[in-house]
């Protein structure tokens, strides 16, 4: 899929938030983590996460920028 977003011109920074957060951010697992860590811890590390991804993406186009 990051293949075909990137024949279609998005750019790498998108493309590396994308994929950081299909793979660290999970709504679809958080009623299972609820069960398991608690609601709490559960909504932190998808927020962490969410944020982190934004992160990258941000590292990834002050980086892209330079080249």
């Amino acid at each position: 899929m990051a293949g075909m977003l990137i024949d279609s011109g998005v750019g790498y920074p998108v493309i590396a938030v994308f994929i950081t957060t299909l793979m660290m951010v999970g709504i679809v697992t958080l009623p299972l983590e609820r069960r398991f860590f608690g609601t709490r811890v559960a909504v932190a590390r998808n927020a962490l996460s969410l944020i982190g991804a934004l992160v990258i993406g941000l590292t990834m186009a002050s980086v892209w920028s330079l080249l």
